[in-house]
């Protein structure tokens, strides 16, 4: 269990790296002045990195027509670093799937997919129908909660108690 915990650091460490290079290759912050906030508050807030290179993936795929992001917040409990959810561009489906299946170390298993998402509390009200972009991804906190990991879980994922 440990060495699996640490495989997955040492993953999601890399990607963040890659991504982080990317996203400010690109001046993605240019595209929407959020994103830049979006950033500052993943870090203030130590998130993740899967989840700060799923904001960053998000953002990049909105900046490419991928997707089109709800209305954004501000960042609280009511949203996800801002996003209250997003549509899948229905032509640009099997991309987006594409780009967000490349975050994961392979073979993906469709439910490590899926509790990513639902641990950002971005949940299709079907999977199939959200990434084909006939459903929007919409935030609920209620998911992400009971998706949280507990404390008991990260303990034993950093080799503790």
């Amino acid at each position: 269990m440990q060495k699996k915990a640490r495989d997955g650091q040492e993953h999601w460490l890399c990607q963040v790296k890659a991504i982080r290079k990317m996203w400010t290759d690109r001046r993605e912050w240019e595209a929407q002045e959020r994103y830049q906030a979006q950033v500052e508050t993943c870090a203030a807030m130590q998130i993740k990195s899967q989840h700060e290179c799923l904001l960053r993936t998000l953002q990049m795929s909105a900046t490419d027509g991928l997707i089109v992001p709800l209305p954004f917040r501000d960042c609280g409990p009511e949203s996800f670093l801002g996003w209250t959810g997003f549509r899948v561009v229905m032509d640009k489906a099997q991309e987006f799937r594409s780009r967000i299946d490349a975050l994961f170390p392979a073979p993906l298993k469709e439910n490590t997919l899926h509790t990513s998402f639902r641990r950002a509390g971005l949940v299709p009200d079907k999977w199939s129908s959200g990434w084909l972009g006939l459903t929007a991804f919409k935030y609920s906190n209620d998911k992400r909660v009971a998706y949280a990991p507990t404390p008991a879980a990260a303990a034993a994922a950093r080799g503790g108690a």
